[in-house]
């Protein structure tokens, strides 16, 4: 729903940070879908998702697939096969879509944020979606404990995923499209399959770089 939203407000150019493995309905099919001329720049730092993106999108001359770590956002936003494929002079969709809330270090997560907001030209849009607490806080603390066992987070043990608020100061400096941060299932349905009917645990959001 955000990539058909972003292509419909005219951007050419998407960045995935985080992306796993492309398959099925991925960011570059939906963008190209109503946009041929649009290109995408997949970023993850694991090698095995890595390899099998780039033998998957060989023969797409209008993706890239990049190996960075999303907690260095300036050695990153230095790759040289980043830059091949984006010009970030030009507007450009930076996508961070449940990335964020496997990075325990709320600082870490702010400089990120803030880094590829000031590193993108006036008229980018960032899209965020991120796990959170608000509706099941004793069900997501046992979330956030599994995935802090199972993943460097490169910071402190949370108690408990972020909440809708804590998620909220990520959009500063920016204009938030409406309906603004909501639960996934009420951000433009219309853009995309029917939702489900109740909740899930995560907010979302696009917003716009003036």
């Amino acid at each position: 729903r955000a990539v058909r939203y972003l292509v419909g407000a005219g951007i050419r150019q998407f960045v995935d940070l985080g992306c796993g493995l492309p398959t099925q309905g991925n960011v570059h099919e939906v963008a190209q879908a109503a946009a041929p001329d649009a290109k995408v720049a997949y970023v993850d730092n694991d090698p095995v998702v890595i390899a099998h993106a780039r033998a998957l999108l060989e023969t797409d001359p209008a993706t890239a697939v990049v190996q960075a770590e999303l907690r260095e956002p300036e050695a990153l936003l230095a790759e040289p096969a980043l830059r091949e494929l984006i010009d970030f002079d030009e507007p450009v969709a930076v996508l961070m879509n449940a990335v964020l809330h496997i990075i325990s270090d709320d600082d870490l997560v702010l400089h990120v944020v803030r880094t590829l907001r000031d590193a993108v030209a006036p008229g980018s849009y960032l899209a965020i979606a991120h796990a959170v607490s608000d509706l099941r806080p004793q069900a997501t603390a046992k979330l956030s404990a599994l995935y802090q066992d199972r993943i460097v987070t490169g910071g402190p043990r949370r108690p408990n995923l972020r909440t809708r608020a804590e998620v909220a100061p990520y959009f500063d400096g920016l204009e938030l499209v409406e309906p603004g941060l909501v639960y996934l299932v009420e951000w433009h349905p219309e853009l995309g399959d029917e939702p489900p009917g109740r909740p899930i645990w995560s907010v979302g959001g696009v917003a716009r770089k003036a």
